[in-house]
């Protein structure tokens, strides 16, 4: 039990009951006067080039406002590095923007969309990672579109490498160190091969991505947006238009990392606002979301890995080609994280030649999403490793505690740096967590099934994920004492994960006042000091600790204020339930308002300066059952652990583990994958019926291990907190598990639906 007031109890979140009762603001409740609603005409063919293009018809029918094409769209463009344009004279996959309809109702704009006349000329296009760096391969853009970025510059359909996470350092997006081939010749066993994780995957959230733009004049734009970050949408978006953006996020309901910056359409949004000269509201339907709107990067791994027979990886060699479909939001910042990542988990290894590409295709955009990269290279560099354990017959869940990053070991992180993990011992949740979930008992080895039911065959699998985030980027906020309440200001939105709920606890907890009495103001980056966001599993610490450093400091100044009332130091005074009093005689006491009255603040201000010196970890034992005769391939149990320094939201925690099984994330192991049709280069699966997620009626046997260790983080009260790591391990968790139920059989690609089962099994 926790010694708290409020940090690790279960508090009902301020916003829980609006959201229940239907009364809670999203993005598409909100009245903007005199909008417009805008619909998209998109591309029927993956690449082509627009011959010529006739809205004339769609610009007379009674209700529509504006149109907008190639001729009288911006001049701007998005992506790292900007390639994206608003819309341009050729399209690039099926679904790409042709032409936008401003009109009075959504039916007429709709209705307009069918009088736009288009003629296009059609162009090979390119969809494998493989092919596409191939000489000769279609080119998605030409030397006209000029794409470079410090020096580098496009060629063979490879985006140039680097992001804005590097400031003045030189692109990160391959490590190299030590001597490989060297490192190989000391190994006792050298696997090498090609693993798979190139079927996109949806992360999308239920609620679609929304954005409105309403221009105040020639520099300023107000934008309200379905964001997890409001200055994630305002910062680029600004630099891309060269304006002032000013994002209001009301609720967001669920994101998943991927409603964060939402760049595109928010631009494609402030360009149609612009041409119309009137306020623009877009709305997707789902079927644009699951269609065209970014997904997870896919990849493939090819290369070679070195273990010595005590289970110490040595070498590992390879290339990892990264699809980007046809822009990158920040895949090379995902790239320059999932070498971090991947370094994280194979610490000890000291001969590095990992290369990645950034690489288009004519296939949707790349967005961010939760686990950011290295849940796919780690899904494909991982299950590689596990052919050198099987030839040395040993455990993994041994193999991996011995080569992760211990405390005082140094890991690369997406700034191509080294940075040092000062006191982070993830051995001992290793330990609990096998032993909760029954490792010894169930693993039999790398060919041997746990158990067999008749056609039904189990195993266990293991992996592992963490990221170098949790204390990142600088963050800031204010909090302000009046006569009867508190207002806390930080860029904190609700998303899904009870995150304004963590901040309100640290501001009640350390200024001793009932949770009621705390109020987190809207979120926009109006009101609000200036936030990177809830990217990266930051939130916790980050919001944590600028939050309670501020409140650290109004309380201080409360002190100072009471202190010439009381006719006493500001240190022998304390505080508990708006009344200031002495340490050593309570009974001499103020109450705030006698303090603060009203129409009196007392302010206090905090930030952190964010590092990449601590690591979060999470880890993911699985039981499947294979089913040989169909290839259908279930969780049949499922343990999840980590050690995540004091618990702040219990509930939420328990829901932040068992939402990691979807939203792009385990379930991409055997369920989840988008199909495309080469002949016309469309995903087939664009609905909720085709695209295959896990319903709530088949959600298998969950338990985590939590420990609460209370490293030392910025966090006032030590809490690290969990975040999109949660089902990043487990892809490559599942996959070991099928091997093993199927008795050691070799899959190499993602996800084992029933037909790769049995194909594997030599059936199909």
């Amino acid at each position: 039990m926790s010694e708290y007031r409020h940090i690790g109890k279960v508090r009902r979140r301020q916003d829980g009951p609006g959201i229940v009762t239907g009364k809670a603001l999203y993005s598409d409740d909100i009245k903007i006067q005199n909008a417009l609603y805008m619909k998209v005409l998109r591309s029927p063919y993956p690449h082509a080039e627009i011959v010529s293009i006739d809205t004339s018809k769609a610009e007379a029918l009674p209700g529509v406002k504006s149109v907008m094409t190639y001729k009288n769209a911006p001049d701007w463009k998005t992506g790292i590095p900007a390639c994206r344009p608003v819309i341009g004279k050729k399209v690039r996959f099926t679904g790409d923007t042709v032409a936008t309809v401003a009109a009075v109702s959504n039916d007429i704009a709709e209705a307009a969309l069918d009088l736009i006349e288009v003629e296009y000329k059609q162009l090979t296009p390119v969809y494998d990672v493989e092919d596409a760096i191939k000489d000769g391969a279609p080119e998605v853009y030409s030397a006209d579109d000029h794409i470079e970025s410090k020096g580098y510059h496009y060629d063979h359909n490879c985006l140039p490498p680097g992001s804005w996470f590097e400031g003045d350092d030189p692109p990160f997006y391959k490590i190299q160190e030590g001597d490989p081939e060297k490192g190989f010749e000391e190994c006792d066993v050298v696997v090498e091969g090609k693993v798979s994780y190139d079927k996109p995957t949806f992360p999308g959230a239920p609620e679609a991505p929304f954005i409105a733009a309403r221009w105040e004049d020639e520099g300023h734009v107000t934008v309200w947006a379905s964001s997890q970050g409001p200055n994630m949408v305002a910062k680029p978006l600004g630099l891309t238009i060269n304006a002032h953006i000013f994002t209001i996020t009301p609720n967001v309901g669920g994101s998943y990392g991927n409603k964060d910056a939402l760049s595109y359409n928010a631009m494609l949004t402030v360009a149609a606002a612009k041409v119309a000269g009137a306020p623009i509201r877009y709305y997707m339907t789902k079927e644009e979301q699951m269609l065209v709107y970014e997904r997870r990067l896919s990849n493939k791994f090819i290369g070679k890995i070195g273990m010595t027979k005590d289970g110490m990886v040595k070498a590992i060699k390879g290339d990892w080609l990264v699809s980007t479909g046809i822009s990158s939001e920040l895949t090379q910042g995902q790239v320059a994280e999932g070498l971090g990542e991947l370094n994280l988990v194979l610490n000890k290894t000291p001969n590095w030649d990992v290369v990645s590409k950034v690489v288009v295709s004519n296939l949707p955009p790349v967005g961010i999403a939760r686990g950011f990269g290295g849940q796919e290279l780690k899904s494909c560099a991982l299950h590689l490793l596990t052919r050198a354990m099987k030839k040395l017959d040993l455990d993994p869940v041994e193999v991996f505690k011995k080569n992760f990053c211990s405390p005082g070991e140094e890991y690369y992180w997406r700034t191509g740096h080294k940075y040092r993990n000062p006191m982070m011992d993830y051995g001992p949740c290793f330990d609990a967590a096998a032993e909760k979930f029954g490792w010894s008992r169930r693993w039999k080895g790398w060919t041997t099934p746990s158990r067999v039911e008749g056609n039904k065959r189990y195993g266990v699998g293991f992996s592992l994920h963490s990221s170098g985030d949790p204390q990142s980027d600088e963050t800031f906020a204010y909090v302000r004492i009046e006569n009867d309440q508190v207002m806390v200001h930080c860029v904190t939105p609700e998303c899904g994960n009870g995150q304004r709920l963590g901040v309100v606890k640290v501001a009640a907890e350390i200024l001793n006042v009932p949770m009621e009495r705390v109020t987190l103001v809207p979120c926009n980056n109006g009101n609000n000091p200036a936030d990177f966001g809830l990217a990266g599993s930051r939130g916790t610490i980050t919001g944590g600790a600028a939050v309670g450093r501020a409140a650290e400091a109004a309380k201080q100044k409360l002190f100072e204020e009471a202190a010439k009332k009381m006719g006493c130091k500001p240190e022998e005074l304390d505080t508990k339930d708006l009344v200031v009093f002495k340490k050593d005689d309570p009974s001499v006491s103020l109450p705030w308002i006698a303090i603060c009255p009203l129409y009196y603040s007392i302010s206090g201000t905090g930030g952190l300066e964010g590092d990449f010196n601590h690591n979060n970890c999470v880890m993911n034992f699985v039981e499947v059952e294979v089913d040989t005769d169909t290839g259908l391939v279930k969780l049949s149990d499922l343990l999840s652990a980590s050690d995540v320094g004091q618990v702040v939201n219990p509930l939420e925690l328990k829901m932040q583990f068992e939402g990691g099984l979807g939203s792009a994330g385990m379930d991409t192991a055997q369920l989840e994958e988008h199909i495309l049709d080469p002949r016309i280069g469309r995903m087939m699966t664009h609905n909720m019926i085709d695209y295959k997620w896990r319903t709530f009626n088949e959600l298998p046997p969950f338990n985590t291990e939590i420990l609460e260790s209370k490293f030392s983080t910025a966090h006032p009260f030590k809490a690290i907190g969990i975040g999109e790591i949660t089902g990043a391990a487990g892809p490559a968790a599942v996959l070991m598990a099928v091997e093993n139920a199927l008795g050691g059989i070799e899959i190499n690609e993602y996800p084992v639906t029933p037909d790769v089962i049995l194909k594997a099994l030599g059936k199909a």
